[in-house]
């Protein structure tokens, strides 16, 4: 299975300079491969997210959905999974799962299959319970133990977020009943003419909790030894091996490690396994990792290297003789050959790389890379929106695709309004003033964009510069590249006046002039009447790359003051933060929260809520007034404020003052509400105010 690749780095490298890689330099990723009764022709799979997944009233295929995946189809993948499914029966429909504990899903299922397989590609999907983890069922949980999944409540940690959700340990009787549905979920995908099913054994599911000691501390046939734990899991390959049948693919997803030690499963467990899932009859295994609540998450955000869990699928590879697919933050086709090349894996698996761009499989078999819109691993729409933000789940969107979600409906096609156009200008080259200058030029509008600073990017120029962000400026030379190729007149360095304006005669102006920091009303005698504290405002302190002293207050605690606290800390600073609210880093994605908060707890910085005053002494002292009482500080050298920003109107008056229709997009339309100066928000409402001018 292993192939070789005759083309070196440097000439590939050098072809990606002059923005395209031909297609034959990829060529590992488009070699068939045999997977069971199967041949698919390429290694590259569309992996399971709940992402893009939504039921119909039968529990069956939603148009939405079909929608989400004939277009990521068209670009041909090998396989395309859809996410975690529910095999065991249950009363509680959801709009966000797959019903396959019954037959009501067959008919739509079946005509997304022949559909997806009309492109090239093989349609399949996630057989899961949910086990232990909580929030996966609105019935009682069951485990092999009655033990949570989240890592930290299972080791009685107080600090645990929990939900207090009924948790019951299975019975022989009722281990039995599961296998069994699986077997039944099986057979029913291989009536729907599926070409693979998953087992998903990762993550804190339920298979995933049997293999995990801390989770299973069983003392029956199911529980202790490394056989006993394996059990449940090698009988349920082998009665969906059964159930089959000899059309169909058996694909196997768990985890190679679960960073617990001893505690948890390790990659030694994993190479362990792998023959003996094969001989039980798994056609392939995807190695994955992680659990709810370990320092590496099962979804990683930027904080983690791309390819952060490569290493364990080329670890697990050697004892399997069946293809050995990788996951974890891989967006690069380039580094997808890469692993196959090496010999780290046989199939590479691509998720949030599909969400942000719905042609990344299509324009990785054009060699048009640098076409690709980046994914951020920012999670605050693939993932959030999805699990955290809403107490049910909802549609997942996406940080940098605005479409993500809504295929169906936001169907944009190029040059729409190029036999009227209109003449636009876009005053300012932030993201949202850089995707409504792409989003009118894609449509046909002949876009001039002023933007007052030497270089695009507005305030990404600065969140580029936290540490272990530098990620997340990714999307603005992609930016760069679609607004030259369609064409847009990109001014830098250019001071909007009234007469500009008027000399440019558009005939509508979107006003992307962002937001400026400002000092909370009740602290400004504070700044008035420091002498020897500095007072620094959050887009100075980075831009200007100003010294702060070694004892440094943040004032404001959601994502900016968040992410420059640690900026500072790693700069060797003492740090404290102070949050009026309850909650830290508010705005930020949940996984992207957890990374950063260990690292701040790692740089000893100390973070205080609900403050609602900061009083200064005779000498200088700060204390910070909270609803647990005083919190003294001492002597601080820098007060860095990073809490409230205002939008930037300035020049709405000179906009509005001309014939033409105005247009107010991003952060100088809002900054305050709880999406207000996010990516997510600036691009999606720029994309949305912009697309039917």
């Amino acid at each position: 299975m292993r192939q070789t690749d005759t083309t070196t780095e440097s000439e590939v490298t050098d072809m990606a300079a002059n923005g395209k890689i031909a297609v034959e330099d990829l060529s590992p990723l488009f070699q068939p491969m045999k997977i069971g009764p199967v041949t698919v022709p390429n290694r590259m799979m569309m992996a399971g997210m709940s992402a893009g997944v939504r039921a119909d009233a039968n529990g069956g295929v939603d148009p939405q959905m079909a929608a989400y995946i004939i277009e990521r189809a068209r670009g041909e993948p090998a396989l395309i999974a859809i996410g975690a499914s529910r095999v065991v029966p249950d009363n509680h429909r959801t709009s966000h799962q797959i019903e396959l504990f019954n037959d009501d899903f067959i008919p739509s299922m079946a005509k997304l299959a022949e559909a997806v397989r009309k492109q090239n590609s093989l349609l399949g999907i996630q057989l899961w319970n949910g086990g232990g983890t909580e929030g996966t069922s609105p019935d009682s949980l069951m485990s092999p133990s009655g033990l949570s999944a989240n890592v930290r409540t299972a080791l009685g940690d107080p600090t645990s977020r929990q939900r207090h959700q009924a948790n019951r340990a299975m019975t022989i009787e009722e281990i039995e009943e599961v296998v069994g549905h699986f077997g039944a979920a099986a057979r029913r995908c291989a009536e729907a003419g599926l070409g693979f099913v998953e087992i998903h054994a990762g993550h804190g599911y339920l298979l995933s909790n049997f293999l995990t000691p801390l989770f299973n501390r069983r003392e029956d046939e199911y529980g202790g030894s490394f056989e006993n734990r394996t059990r449940m899991l090698l009988r349920v390959i082998n009665e969906v091996r059964k159930a089959a049948g000899d059309q169909m693919a058996v694909g196997l997803k768990y985890n190679g490690s679960d960073f617990l030690g001893d505690q948890g499963w390790t990659i030694e467990d994993s190479c362990r396994l792998a023959p003996l899932a094969e001989a039980a009859g798994a056609d392939y295994i995807t190695i994955t990792a992680g659990l709810v609540g370990t320092p590496q998450l099962t979804i990683p955000p930027m904080y983690e290297p791309q390819g952060c869990y490569t290493d364990l699928a080329a670890a697990v590879r050697p004892h399997a003789s069946v293809p050995i697919g990788t996951i974890g933050r891989i967006k690069s086709p380039t580094m997808a050959r890469d692993l196959i090349v090496e010999g780290k894996a046989d199939f590479v698996c691509f998720g949030r790389a599909t969400i942000a761009d719905p042609d990344f499989f299509g324009k990785t078999r054009r060699g048009a890379l640098s076409e690709i819109r980046p994914c951020l691993a920012d999670c605050r729409g693939c993932i959030d929106e999805h699990t955290s933000r809403h107490p049910h789940p909802a549609d997942a969107s996406c940080v940098v695709n605005p479409r993500m979600g809504r295929e169906l409906t936001c169907v944009d096609v190029k040059g729409v309004a190029a036999e009227q156009p209109k003449s636009v200008v876009v005053i300012g080259g932030g993201l949202a003033g850089m995707e409504a200058a792409r989003m009118t030029a894609f449509s046909g509008h002949r876009v001039t964009l002023l933007e007052r600073r030497d270089r695009l990017g507005g305030q990404m120029l600065l969140a580029r510069e936290m540490p272990g962000r530098r990620e997340i400026g990714d999307i603005i030379p992609w930016y760069e590249r679609q607004l030259t190729s369609l064409g847009v007149d990109v001014r830098l360095a250019t001071e909007v006046t009234d007469a500009m304006i008027s000399t440019l005669s558009p005939d509508v102006i979107v006003v992307a002039t962002g937001s400026q920091p400002s000092i909370p009303q009740n602290l400004i005698d504070i700044v008035m009447n420091s002498d020897s504290t500095e007072m620094i405002l959050l887009d100075d302190l980075v831009e200007g790359k100003l010294p702060v002293g070694k004892s440094v207050l943040i004032v404001g605690g959601d994502q900016n003051g968040m992410v420059v606290a640690d900026y500072l800390a790693e700069r060797g600073a003492a740090v404290t933060v102070a949050e009026f609210g309850s909650h830290f880093g508010h705005k930020l994605a949940a996984h992207d929260r957890w990374y950063l908060l260990n690292r701040q707890n790692a740089k000893q910085v100390k973070r205080v809520k609900n403050v609602h005053d900061i009083v200064r002494g005779n000498h200088e002292e700060l204390t910070l007034q909270t609803a647990e009482g005083p919190y003294p500080l001492g002597k601080i050298d820098a007060v860095v404020f990073a809490s409230e920003r205002k939008s930037d109107r300035a020049i709405l008056e000179a906009a509005e003052s001309q014939s033409a229709r105005v247009v107010v997009v991003g952060d100088a339309h809002d900054v305050v509400s709880e999406n207000g100066g996010t990516i997510f928000a600036n691009i999606a409402h720029a994309y949305d105010s912009t697309r039917r001018i």
